[in-house]
C-alpha cells in the first residue's frame, strides 16, 4: 500500500533554493556576497544589490564563492556590472572558488578571459 502523493506532500518535496545577497562596505571598497543559486528568478535581486548607493564604491568585488549554480541570466547580471564598472572607472572583481560550478562555467562560457577574477576578494581590497 503506497502513499497518494498530496499537494502538501509534493511541497515538502520541491527543493527551494536559498538566495542571499548581502553588501559589505570594506576601507572605501564594496563587497557583495552572494550565496545559493543565481538565475532567472534570482538574478534581478543580484542586480538591485549591485546597483544601491551603497554598493557604489571606487572598488566592487563581487563573491561568487557561495554560490552553487549561475544560469546565462546570472551571467548577464556580472558582464553588465563589468561595464558599468568600466564606463565609471570603477574596479570590478569576481571571487570565485577555483574547482566550483561558476568557476567552471566562466571558463566554458569565455568570461574568464574579460573579467578580472580572484579566489578571495582580500587580493583586491589591500
Amino acid at each position: 500500500m503506497g502513499l497518494k502523493p498530496t499537494a502538501g506532500m509534493l511541497a515538502a518535496v520541491t527543493l527551494d533554493p536559498v538566495f542571499k545577497v548581502r553588501c559589505e562596505p570594506r576601507d572605501g571598497a564594496v563587497v557583495v556576497i552572494a550565496s545559493g543559486e543565481i538565475d532567472l528568478a534570482t538574478s534581478p535581486h543580484l542586480r538591485a544589490e549591485l546597483l544601491k548607493p551603497e554598493a557604489q564604491a571606487p572598488n566592487m568585488v563581487l563573491d561568487l564563492r557561495e554560490v552553487s549554480f549561475i544560469d546565462s541570466s546570472g551571467l548577464g547580471v556580472i558582464v553588465g556590472q563589468q561595464k558599468r564598472s568600466q564606463e565609471d572607472g570603477r574596479a570590478f572583481s569576481i571571487a570565485v572558488d577555483g574547482s566550483s560550478a561558476v568557476q567552471r562555467i566562466l571558463d566554458l562560457s569565455g568570461l574568464i578571459k574579460i573579467l578580472d577574477v580572484v579566489s578571495d576578494p582580500a587580493e583586491r581590497l589591500s
